[in-house]
């Protein structure tokens, strides 16, 4: 009898500790939902700061309304890759981080071109 009441209670302990060990593994998999729904939401914001940021950087330069005009630049990400006393270069890139146009201000001069990299150039001129 003393053997089937240690069974029992160790059976009984058992079937106790997995029933933890699920809501553990539920406590988990909830924590883990909350840590994946904050790191989309900052991805969302993220993403809606550098929109701003792209928006505020084209509108810095002199030849922001130009690009704009040219390419519609919603549907694009900026990059400058020179920016010295002489010229600046900047980039156009798709969602797909593809380098669509180039743009090349000569500072001295107020000459702007801007190329397509597939077509070639579409814009040449002096502004203000």
């Amino acid at each position: 009898m003393r053997t089937f009441v240690m069974s029992s209670v160790a059976g009984a302990i058992l079937i106790a500790s997995a029933g933890c060990a699920d809501s553990a593994a539920v406590e988990t998999n909830k924590t883990a939902d909350i840590q994946a729904e904050k790191v989309a939401a900052e991805q969302t914001e993220e993403q809606d700061g550098k929109a701003e940021m792209r928006e505020a950087a084209i509108g810095a330069y002199p030849e922001g309304d130009i690009l704009d005009e040219q390419v519609t630049m919603d549907h694009y990400q900026l990059q400058v890759v020179e920016d010295n006393p002489g010229v600046r270069v900047m980039f156009l890139s798709d969602e797909n981080g593809q380098r669509q146009f180039k743009s090349v201000f000569q500072k001295d001069s107020h000459i702007l071109k801007v190329i397509d990299l597939d077509q070639g150039l579409i814009f040449k001129g002096t502004i203000g």
